[in-house]
Formats: structure tokens, C-alpha cells, sequence
């Protein structure tokens, strides 16, 4: 019976490990989608600020604004779900 038990707590050790690598998987592929965005967000405001100035064109303080606090979104969603992941890590190491 004791065999049968040590089985029974190593299958369920691995099945959390499991569910640990995926939640992690998942935290992983969400903060690169939103670096994505950060960068497609640069590009934006880099795009806009050159085309804007080689037409002999004013910057338009209210665009670019616009444009810095639509990068600051999805930095602040890397930075929440980074916190989010580390928390959960913090917390999977306290039961243990």
C-alpha cells in the first residue's frame, strides 16, 4: 500500500508541475504578444514623428500623446502580468 500512495503523491507532484509549466507558458506567450504591440507602438511614433517632419509638417503634441500612452498600455500589461506570474511563483514555493 505505501508503494501505492508514494505513486499516488509523485502523480499528483507531476500534475502540478504540469499545470505550473502551462500557466507559465501561457504568462510567457501573453508578455510577448503585448512586447509586440510595444514595439508596433514605437514604430507608430517613429513613423509619425519622421513622415511628419520630413513633410516640413508641426508635431502634434495631442498625437504624440496619443501614440506614448498607447506604448504605456501595453507596458503596464507586461509589468501586471509579470507581477501576476511572479506572485503565483512566490506562492506555488510557500506550499511546498
Amino acid at each position: 500500500m505505501a508503494f501505492m500512495d508514494k505513486l499516488g503523491q509523485m502523480a499528483g507532484k507531476a500534475a502540478e508541475i504540469a499545470g505550473d509549466t502551462i500557466d507559465y507558458g501561457k504568462a510567457k506567450g501573453k508578455i510577448m504578444l503585448e512586447k509586440g504591440k510595444v514595439k508596433d507602438g514605437n514604430e507608430a511614433l517613429g513613423a509619425y514623428v519622421y513622415m511628419t517632419l520630413k513633410n516640413g509638417g508641426e508635431l502634434d503634441q495631442s498625437r504624440l500623446e496619443e501614440l506614448m500612452a498607447e506604448i504605456d498600455v501595453h507596458k503596464d500589461e507586461i509589468a501586471r502580468i509579470e507581477a501576476e506570474a511572479a506572485a503565483k511563483t512566490d506562492n506555488d514555493s510557500k506550499t511546498e
